[in-house]
Formats: structure tokens, C-alpha cells, sequence
């Protein structure tokens, strides 16, 4: 598979806080033209792309996936970084329950874990992902799980909130998934790893 290139460059600059869930308004622009490789920008002139995302205002639209909690469950306040993890469901919308089961399986909850393929931290960013979300402690874990919200936010808004194929795509790159259809790519890793992350959202739901 080729390597994924994700160009990013800002129109606006974005400030977040922890104590505040503002965000400026940036526009995506998806090009989907070549399977072997997805382009996102967020470039008002754009000229190819295949389609737009529009940015919502609040965080609270911006996914499909159920209904924000967010201070999550009594049973979740006990999870490792259920604080980090509330911070970045405030910022980027996406539930708290599924930011945690995806932590669950990419990392077993280990802030220094890494994978062979370069993957780091609580949720599994490579450094490409890291840099595109402005990580700058990759040993941060507030940092980590506010980057793996956002891309899993802007995953969810590609694939029109459908959150198996997000999932997959979190886990296999999205131009795997456009590269079989618009369907989770048979790879067996991927395969496991979608109904994992259901399972653990669920369970933490």
C-alpha cells in the first residue's frame, strides 16, 4: 500500500483550551481521486477535490455518534486518563466511551506504548498524524488523546459518521478503506480490530 499523504495547511489558526471548547471554524477539503492515497487540506481555493467538510461551529455537532456525556459514566471516572479523556471529548464532540475504548485496544491503556510500525502512545498516532495535530510531547497523554480525538473526529466526518468504517479507517488508513469499496479492508488485523472498539464502547456506554 502506498504511504498516505495528508496535506494540511491553515487558513485559520485554531486555539484550544482546556478550559474553553472554542474552535475556530476551518473547512476540510477531501480528494479522493487516486486509491492508493487520500489528500485532506483546508485550502478555501482548493481546486481538486472530491468533496467538502464543512466545520461545525460547535463541537457538540460534530459527529453522528451518540449523544455527548460529557462527564462520562460513574464506572468510566475509574479508567486510567478519564480526565484527559473528558478534555478531548469537550474539544472534539466524540464520546468519551469511544475515546476510551479505542485507547483500550490500541494501547492497553499504556501511555508508552509503540508499535513496530512507528505507532505512539495512548491511542496509536504515527508521527505523521502526531504532527498534523500539533503533538509536541509525544510522552503526553493529554496531547496524545486530544490528537486521536481529532482524527477520529475528522475520520467520522469523511465516512458520514459511519463508525465501523471510521474504526477501520483509524486503523488501516482511509485510503484502504476507499481502496475496497467504501468497506473494511480484509485485513485480519482490521478486521479484529473493529468489533474490539465496539465492544469496549458498549461496555463503557
Amino acid at each position: 500500500m502506498k504511504k498516505i499523504h495528508l496535506m494540511l495547511s491553515l487558513k485559520v489558526l485554531i486555539a484550544l483550551s482546556v478550559t474553553s471548547s472554542f474552535v475556530a471554524k476551518a473547512d476540510v477539503y477531501v480528494d479522493l481521486s487516486q486509491t492508493d492515497e487520500i489528500n485532506i487540506a483546508n485550502i478555501s481555493n482548493e481546486q481538486n477535490y472530491t468533496f467538502k467538510i464543512e466545520e461545525p461551529s460547535s463541537p457538540n455537532t460534530a459527529t453522528n455518534v451518540a449523544t455527548l456525556n460529557k462527564v462520562g459514566s460513574e464506572d468510566n471516572k475509574k479508567l486510567p486518563f478519564n480526565n484527559e479523556v473528558i478534555i478531548a471529548a469537550n474539544i472534539t464532540g466524540i464520546e468519551p466511551a469511544l475515546i476510551h475504548a479505542v485507547i483500550a485496544v490500541e494501547s492497553k491503556h499504556n501511555p508508552r506504548a509503540q508499535s513496530i510500525k512507528g505507532a505512539y502512545g495512548l491511542m496509536q498516532l504515527m508521527p505523521e498524524t502526531s504532527r498534523r495535530f500539533n503533538v509536541l510531547d509525544k510522552n503526553n497523554p493529554k496531547q496524545n488523546i486530544l490528537a486521536g480525538a481529532k482524527y477520529l473526529r475528522e475520520l467520522l466526518k469523511i465516512f458520514n459518521g459511519d463508525l465501523k468504517l471510521s474504526l477501520a479507517a483509524y486503523n488501516a488508513g482511509p485510503a484502504a478503506v476507499q481502496k475496497f469499496g467504501g468497506k473494511i479492508p480484509p485485513y485480519k488485523e482490521t478486521v479484529n480490530y473493529v468489533p474490539k472498539v465496539l465492544k469496549y464502547y458498549k461496555q463503557y456506554s
